[in-house]
């Protein structure tokens, strides 16, 4: 049985099924065009991208930072006077500004498994950090506007299935409320729009019961941390403990 293995796992990884398998990969791309969603001029391999653009992904989330320096909006310990900790897997680049908005907003949703393995790696960094040897993952909840545009919420979509082992998911306990206008982007709106926007944007799941770990709030891109403000304050009204959040990328304040 190894030996066929073997041999059938030669035949796969030859110089010959590669070709057949490029050869294949550019006729079905002639009738169904998949191009990738970063560079759009190469065929899309691996999770919507070329091989050279995953390659990009990943040297541009190669360092984790802490971002809560940049946003203006993120709540203030009391006795520190340290803003809430917010844990970056990269800067919001041009590249990832059009990988997020192809992934939230042109239904490229296969992304996600490109960001699984960065997100994974971003809150096992977070949680270490941290030092607490428990915590609850508290995703930010999409709106019913958002949900209807695009039919998933970006934020769980692109979770790790599996998380690392001090975290446990608790996808219920944050809710949005329910509003005529509301948008499903922040595009182009300043600090004070997004502030006002967020403050009663959220609403706790009835019968919630604030858990014994501390909270890891989680989002898609930090710009000037009004929702994850309001988010943190609304659970830390209610009792919980809310140590830090965690994000793909993280936008650069202007000069």
């Amino acid at each position: 049985m190894s030996t066929f293995l073997h041999r059938l796992d030669s035949l796969v990884t030859s110089p010959a099924a590669q070709h057949i398998a490029t050869a294949w990969r550019g006729m079905t791309n002639l009738l169904i065009p998949n191009p990738c969603a970063l560079c759009i001029w190469s065929d899309a391999e691996i999770h919507q991208l070329c091989r050279v653009c995953l390659g990009l992904l990943k040297e541009q989330t190669r360092q984790i930072i802490q971002a809560q320096d940049f946003a203006d909006a993120l709540p203030l310990d009391l006795v520190t006077g340290q803003p809430l900790p917010v844990f970056a897997a990269s800067f919001y680049t041009p590249e990832m500004a059009k990988l997020a908005l192809n992934f939230k907003d042109h239904q490229r949703i296969k992304l996600a498994r490109a960001f699984r393995p960065i997100m994974y790696r971003t809150l096992q960094h977070a949680a270490a950090h941290l030092g607490s040897s428990h915590y609850r993952l508290v995703p930010i909840p999409a709106s019913g506007a958002s949900m209807r545009k695009r039919g998933y919420n970006p934020v769980t979509t692109m979770l790790p299935r599996r998380l690392p082992g001090a975290l446990a998911y608790d996808a219920g306990l944050l809710k949005t409320r329910w509003q005529i206008f509301a948008q499903t982007s922040h595009h182009g709106t300043g600090v004070q729009a997004r502030r006002a926007a967020s403050q009663k944007k959220f609403r706790l799941a009835h019968r919630h019961v604030p858990p014994a770990e501390p909270v890891i709030l989680i989002d898609d891109v930090l710009t000037t941390g009004a929702t994850l403000g309001a988010a943190t304050k609304l659970l830390q009204s209610a009792g919980f403990d809310v140590a830090a959040a965690v994000v793909l990328s993280a936008v650069m304040p202007r000069s």
